[in-house]
């Protein structure tokens, strides 16, 4: 039934009940015109309405109220009906189960914000040196292998984020891959790498303005020298700098060290900054990664460095000076006989960083001083020295602070190729008066390196390094040699 009958009945029957208001009829009678008017109105609305009429489509209802007018008696709106409600439930009720069920059995859960991490390093190598006693002569066997030199897996966060003042208590905690010795049989270790807290005594969400200022409770990498206090997947080359290897320098500690800088220099525009001064201060136990404390002696760590204080586009942008010092103790011993609870085993370094980009220098030198048992049971301090030069030259974009805040989809990272020269020497023992002490013969080890590093993603390189050995004091084991290497990293 059209829209205007239906109000002609409604008026006509409220007219007819007014004037018998006014005629004099009781309040009664009135009540009952208007019952009887109610049904009516209801009849009316069943006729023009079925019982499960489908909602109106979007197009009806904007043309019957986009102008403000209907464009034709016929168009009207429609409500949804209870089926249609009911329908909706129903599918809403599904999907909330759906992702319930998707997240309880699908995603990785944690008490406390968490990010996985990861760096994986695969290399195959070839060397030159026989693997048999003796001169080499054209058919000598040579050494060629495929190995994993770290495979890390950690996770790091917040255990309290501080929204209003940023001073928040982070942790860390990872395991690397060790390989065992090649004998044939035996398996490779998963091995404890981080494990710490740290908690930021100054504002982590202030600006690069503030100073940075924290302190590390637990197991970490030391504040030595440039290479040592690296991360596994920032290291520039594929092998460490030799001498700091070899005085025990890339081992983590156990201990509580103090981090931080001051007066920093800020250009916003390139995404840079660079403090004017940068200390640590640390104790540890100074016996290496995942051992008991085994003397009753602590290493002091102490460590300042000074970059120039000029802006962006100076020539010496970059330019920093570093000084790092361990006081460290260790026991001397002579099979299971401890001659000394509290020998010797100190640590002094200097190092220079020059990094403006494309081209870079980098030089650290390394002095040991270390108690050490001879063959006659006496205590005897040896002195090791190292030193190691790095140049590289790099072409593209990747390195330049500002394309890091530059809009890029997350899988684009600018490719970039990294030429360098790196020279690295260490004699393990200066002294002339000190023999007989296992692993510190005398002659120096020279390393010479030419190698690439191509990056063609943002956490992913290509590595190739040709490195020659060159002995002081050979030996029929030991003799120079060549090594060709070539590693993927990646890292998550």
């Amino acid at each position: 039934m059209k829209k205007s009958i239906l109000a002609t009945s409604v008026a006509v029957l409220i007219a007819s009940g007014g004037a018998s208001a006014a005629d004099g009829n009781t309040l009664a009678d009135l009540q009952a015109q208007l019952k009887v008017l109610k049904q009516q109105v209801d009849a009316l609305q069943q006729q023009q309405k079925p019982a499960d009429t489908p909602a109106a489509p979007v197009s009806d209802f904007l043309a019957t109220t986009g102008s403000g007018e209907s464009t034709s008696e016929n168009t009207s709106i429609q409500s949804a009906t209870q089926s249609d409600l009911a329908g909706f439930r129903t599918d809403l009720e599904n999907y909330k189960y759906d992702d319930a069920r998707q997240y309880e059995r699908q995603t990785v859960k944690s008490a406390r914000d968490t990010t996985l991490y990861g760096t994986v390093q695969v290399l195959a190598q070839g060397q030159s040196q026989p693997t048999s006693t003796g001169n080499p002569t054209p058919n000598s066997p040579r050494y060629s292998s495929f190995n994993i030199p770290t495979a890390l897996i950690g996770v790091r966060g917040n255990l309290f984020k501080d929204y209003k003042f940023g001073k928040n208590l982070e942790y860390q905690l990872s395991f690397s891959y060790a390989q065992r010795p090649t004998t044939a049989g035996t398996t490779s270790d998963l091995n404890l790498a981080d494990a710490f807290i740290r908690y930021n005594i100054n504002s982590t969400n202030g600006g690069f303005e503030v100073p940075v200022a924290n302190v590390t409770l637990g197991q970490q990498l030391v504040p030595f020298g440039l290479d040592p206090q690296s991360p596994e997947d920032l290291r520039p080359t594929i092998n460490v700098a030799y001498g700091l290897g070899q005085l025990g320098l890339f081992s983590r500690q156990n201990g509580l060290i103090f981090r931080g800088d001051l007066k920093p220099y800020v250009d916003y525009g390139q995404n840079y900054r660079a403090p004017l001064f940068q200390y640590a201060l640390g104790v540890v136990n100074g016996n290496g990664t995942n051992k008991l404390d085994d003397n009753k002696g602590k290493n002091f760590i102490a460590r300042a460095a000074f970059t120039l204080p000029v802006d962006y586009n100076s020539f010496f942008r970059e330019l920093k000076f570093g000084a790092s010092y361990i006081n460290g103790s260790k026991n001397v011993a002579a099979g299971t006989n401890v001659l000394n609870s509290s020998g010797r085993n100190d640590r002094l370094g200097f190092d220079v960083y020059y990094n403006h980009a494309p081209f870079g220098v980098t030089y650290e030198y390394v002095q040991g001083n270390t108690d050490n048992a001879t063959a006659t049971n006496k205590v005897e301090t040896v002195k090791a020295e190292g030193q190691t030069f790095t140049l590289f030259y790099t072409v593209g974009d990747q390195f330049y602070d500002s394309i890091k805040s530059a809009a890029k989809y997350d899988d684009f990272w600018p490719k970039s190729i990294q030429t360098f020269y790196r020279y690295d020497t260490y004699n393990p023992n200066t002294g002339n008066d000190v023999v007989g002490i296992a692993g510190h013969g005398k002659g120096k080890v020279n390393i010479q390196t030419v190698g690439l590093n191509f990056f063609f993603a943002q956490t992913t390189k290509f590595q190739l390094g040709l490195n020659h050995w060159d002995y002081e004091n050979k030996t029929p084991t030991q003799k120079d040699f060549n090594e060709l290497q070539a590693q993927f990293q990646y890292t998550f």
